[in-house]
């Protein structure tokens, strides 16, 4: 179904989506490139990060050329600790948007073309960066 509606338009209903859901946290289309120079209150909340990865798997049989694709979706989700934590506390701040991307997966009501959002993998900063974290969940976005 993605040759029939705007892929585009269905990666800003994920978004509003996933923000209604997730109404604590920032969720945007963009890419933080530099968690430092972030706004470091929004990083506090959590910024989530939809990335489109690709796609394919389409029907292609006569008539639905072009339909029924997979995307990858990439959700990469940056937070930051408080003064005074320990690396530790970026791990658990981490798996907390885990758990809140993990939630939305489950509840109804993808935007089309897509009908369910399933989790593949994750990697998180291994506290390498701390006070800053990160987090990569894949996603594989279904009609």
């Amino acid at each position: 179904m993605i040759g029939q509606h705007s892929f585009d338009a269905a990666l800003d209903g994920i978004q509003a989506s996933m923000q209604a859901a997730m109404p604590l946290r920032i969720v945007q289309r963009s890419l933080v490139l530099d968690p430092l120079n972030a706004d470091q209150d929004a990083l506090a909340r959590g910024v989530v990060c939809l990335v489109n990865g690709g796609g394919g798997q389409f029907a292609n049989y006569r008539g639905r050329e072009g339909q029924l694709g997979h995307a990858a979706l990439g959700v990469v989700a940056f937070v930051r600790v408080p003064e005074g934590s320990a690396p530790v506390d970026v791990e658990a701040a981490e798996l907390a948007v885990l758990a809140d991307v993990l939630a939305w997966v489950k509840a109804p009501g993808l935007p089309r073309p897509f009908d369910s959002a399933l989790p593949k993998s994750f990697r998180q900063s291994r506290q390498l960066d701390f006070p800053w974290g990160w987090i990569v969940i894949e996603l594989d976005v279904r009609p």
